[in-house]
Parts: structure tokens; C-alpha cells; sequence
């Protein structure tokens, strides 16, 4: 029970505050797996998935801010909103498609993205499933991974 506790709140500490490696802490966990890789991926998961939902929420909520106001009404702002309701807008293959790429390689960083898809208002329940599922199998790959060069030390 330790380690499903400590997996979440290292997968979610680490989804908060993205300098906080929770994947180095994933690979240490694999060393001491008395289950499934699956079972600390689906927790882990959990725990990115609810950190971003924070970081969808603070992109979504900010822009009520006075000084995120004033900063949205520069012209560069302007344009590259812009530039992402183009990219996204009528676009769920792409909008997606991205979301995945993120949630499963960290590139672009997921934090930034569940921002900009905040700030945007995009469907909460899509970006919830999409981070869901990429961070899934983002951990478990690590896990399994890990585990594998475990067993060959």
C-alpha cells in the first residue's frame, strides 16, 4: 500500500511541479515491484492526470486575472492565441493527436499544453482521457523498462 501511496503522490507532486522527476522515482519503484507494472502505471496515471487538470484549470481561470488581462491584450499575445485556436479549433485529430504526443513523450512539455487547452476552454473530458491514457503508458513503459534492467543487474 506504501508503494501505491507513494506512487501517486510522486506522480502528482511531480505533474505539478514539472522539475520534480516522478519517472526517476518510477524506475527506483520498479526495483521493488511485488505486482503488476500495470497496477503503479494505472496509479501513476492517476496522479499526472489530476496534476494537469490543475494546470488545465489555472489556464482556464486565468484569464478573469487584471494582469493576465493586460498581458492578453498585447498584440504578440493576440497573435499567438490566434495561431493555437487555428491549430486546434475544427481540428480534434490535430488537437488530440498533440495532447497524445505530449502525454506519452513530455514533448512539448504536458504542463504548457494543459495550459494553453486551459486558456483555450477545450473539452476537459477529452483532455482528461487523452493525458489519462498517454500517461498510462508512459509509466508503464518505464516501469517495464526499469524492471527489465533490474532483473539483468
Amino acid at each position: 500500500m506504501d508503494l501505491i501511496l507513494g506512487t501517486f503522490a510522486a506522480s502528482f507532486t511531480g505533474g505539478l511541479f514539472p522539475v520534480i522527476n516522478f519517472e526517476t522515482y518510477l524506475a527506483v519503484a520498479a526495483s521493488n515491484l511485488t505486482f503488476s507494472a500495470l497496477v503503479l502505471a494505472l496509479v501513476a496515471g492517476v496522479g499526472q492526470t489530476t496534476s494537469k487538470v490543475v494546470w488545465y484549470y489555472a489556464g482556464h481561470g486565468t484569464t478573469a486575472l487584471p494582469f493576465v488581462r493586460k498581458k492578453m491584450d498585447c498584440e504578440k499575445w493576440k497573435l499567438r492565441m490566434e495561431k493555437w485556436e487555428r491549430r486546434t479549433q475544427g481540428r480534434p485529430a490535430y488537437a488530440g493527436g498533440l495532447l497524445a504526443v505530449a502525454a506519452l513523450s513530455g514533448l512539448p512539455p504536458l504542463a504548457i499544453l494543459a495550459v494553453v487547452y486551459g486558456t483555450l476552454k477545450a473539452n476537459l473530458m477529452l483532455f482528461v482521457a487523452i493525458t489519462f491514457v498517454g500517461r498510462v503508458l508512459r509509466s508503464w513503459m518505464i516501469l517495464e523498462a526499469a524492471a527489465f534492467a533490474w532483473l539483468r543487474a
